[in-house]
C-alpha cells in the first residue's frame, strides 16, 4: 500500500525550509542510498517494480504524476504532486509497479531514499 504524508514546510523571510524526512521516524529499516531523478517535461517513465527495494520520495521541482499499481494488469491509482505548493512524502513498498510523468512546463526533479543498493 502507497503511504502519503504531508510534507512539513517552515516558511521563513529569506526562504522556506521543508522538512523531507525525519530519520528517526523508522519508515524504512535501512538507508542505503539517496538519489536525485530528472524527468524531462512532458516525458512518462515506467513502468517500474523493485523486487527487494522500499523508497520513499519527493519532488524538488515541476508538476510530477505518479502511478501506482499492485499487479500489471491492476488497478491504476494516481498522486500529483506540484513544488511547492503540494508536496507529499510517498512510501512505495517492494513488488509494487509505479511509474511517473512530468506534467509541467520546467523539468521535474524527483528525491530518492531506499533500503537497498542500486549500484
Amino acid at each position: 500500500m502507497i503511504l502519503k504524508k504531508k510534507i512539513k514546510i517552515i516558511k521563513l523571510r529569506k526562504g522556506n525550509i521543508i522538512k523531507f524526512f525525519d530519520f528517526n521516524k523508522k519508515i524504512l529499516k535501512k538507508f542505503e542510498e539517496i538519489y536525485f531523478s530528472e524527468v524531462k517535461k512532458k516525458y512518462f517513465k515506467g513502468w517500474k517494480i523493485h523486487k527487494k527495494r522500499n523508497q520513499l520520495l519527493t519532488i524538488t521541482s515541476g508538476t510530477i504524476e505518479f502511478y501506482f499499481k499492485k499487479k500489471i494488469n491492476g488497478k491504476i491509482s494516481k498522486i500529483r504532486m506540484s513544488y511547492p505548493k503540494k508536496i507529499y512524502l510517498l512510501f512505495i513498498p517492494k513488488n509494487t509497479f509505479y511509474s511517473f510523468k512530468c506534467l509541467s512546463k520546467v523539468n521535474g526533479m524527483i528525491v530518492n531514499i531506499i533500503d537497498e543498493k542500486v549500484i
